[in-house]
């Protein structure tokens, strides 16, 4: 009996949220130089743009080298009117306006604050400093 009691438990707990974030094909190019992105022309700037799933949010981590994160929630990817957003206090933070997940933008996504055990979805970057343009893929 406590075999199957320690079972029931384990399926519980694996059948909880953090479920994958659909697929979304992304190329996106993006010249810094243009009037709605030099924000992201200082290091520890961020900024979300259109793109992914529901949106993505780069930050510039330092020199020539962004990041680039999905905006679905990796706790609850299929609730409608959730997205993760730049903490208005600290802009190396982004939180999930449903759950309340935190993530830090500088540790890769990683998971600042629960329920989300995964951290958020990571885009591929490249940056071309002669040109001033970001390309964001997957």
């Amino acid at each position: 009996m406590k075999k199957f009691c320690f079972f029931l438990i384990l399926l519980f707990i694996s059948c909880g949220k953090n479920d994958e974030i659909p697929y979304e094909y992304v190329n996106i190019a993006i010249n810094l130089d243009f009037p709605d992105y030099m924000p992201l022309n200082a290091i520890g700037n961020s900024l979300m743009v259109k793109g992914g799933v529901k949106g993505i949010i780069i930050y510039h981590k330092s020199k020539n080298e962004f990041v680039a994160y999905e905006r679905t929630c990796p706790f609850d990817p299929k609730h409608k009117w959730g997205k993760v957003s730049i903490d208005k206090k600290i802009n190396s933070v982004a939180t999930d306006t449903v759950c309340g997940s935190k993530f830090s933008l500088i540790l890769d996504g990683a998971v600042l604050q629960t329920p989300a055990s995964l951290p958020l979805k990571m885009y591929l970057t490249s940056y071309n400093p002669n040109t001033n343009i970001l390309y964001i893929t997957n």
